[in-house]
């Protein structure tokens, strides 16, 4: 799940924000919206994206004796599944601290371990590098390219030479479609307004204002329309080499429809350093 989000009631503002930046009212989780990000993380629908990373993963590395980090850890789970699977040392990352406890309350292992850590701005990692790195649902909330281009070379200097990155995010650069829009909501609670009518495709590094019901509340979780091609394009230009996109792996057909290609557009690459 995403890994930053918002205060209730006033816009948030990071610590860590710099000049530039937009107020999002998204840089750090209440607790009612971790708690509502945990309840969708662990719904069996989001299994598409664990488990297509997971694929990817397996194919590409043994990850037995590896040491890995994955930055935007949210509730832990993706980190503990990778600790289960052999890994010597996984390092969870969040920007938010309310996440970062509740995945250090539930998953608890040795070699296993939760920090709170900023990997938009400044990256502060001892143990790096790594041999291999994951993101998931960390980087929609990046507000320019000169962030982008901070955070990918975050994750680069973050790998071993030939170390090994999987990211997934959605990457707002659909086509709107409001049938499937009020799919997602009633599906997710989440619902987006991109600012475009039905057919278009939401400006690159447009607000794209949001919302999750959480019980009798509304949660505002604002995200940044971020093209696929300029997340791969900024990948490249830090060092990554062999950057692909790769097909999630989808388990039923309406997570096809929804997610897919011709859906909300989920992209998903693999990278090496």
């Amino acid at each position: 799940m995403p890994s930053a989000s918002p205060l209730l009631g006033a816009q948030a503002v990071s610590p860590c924000q710099q000049p530039g930046d937009r107020g999002l009212a998204n840089d750090v989780f209440s607790e009612a919206l971790s708690e509502r990000y945990d309840q969708l993380a662990r719904d069996e629908r989001y299994g598409t994206f664990t488990g297509s990373v997971l694929h990817y993963l397996n194919l590409e590395e043994d990850l037995v004796g590896k040491r890995l980090l994955d930055v935007g850890c949210g509730n832990g789970a993706l980190a503990a599944e990778l600790k289960s699977k052999g890994a010597q040392e996984v390092l969870g990352i969040d920007i938010s601290p309310s996440q970062v406890a509740l995945a250090s309350r539930r998953h608890q292992a040795p070699g296993l371990g939760f920090r709170v850590e900023d990997a938009y701005r400044k990256l502060v990692l001892p143990e790096a590098p790594f041999d291999t790195l994951v993101s998931v649902f960390a980087f929609h909330f990046i507000q320019h390219q000169a962030m982008l281009t901070r955070a990918c070379r975050n994750l680069f200097e973050a790998l071993k030479p030939g170390g090994l990155l999987v990211w997934l995010d959605i990457t707002h650069d659909y086509v709107l479609d409001p049938a499937r829009m009020d799919r997602l909501e009633a599906l997710t609670s989440y619902r987006y307004d991109p600012g475009v009518a039905p057919g278009e495709r939401p400006r690159p590094w447009s607000l794209v204002p949001g919302q999750v019901r959480a019980g009798d509340d509304v949660l505002p979780v604002d995200h940044v329309a971020i093209p696929g091609r300029t997340v791969v394009k900024t990948l490249r230009s830090v060092g990554f080499s062999q950057v692909r996109r790769e097909p999630l792996r989808f388990t039923d057909a309406e997570s096809a429809w929804l997610w897919g290609p011709d859906g909300f557009n989920h992209h998903l690459l693999v990278a090496r350093r």
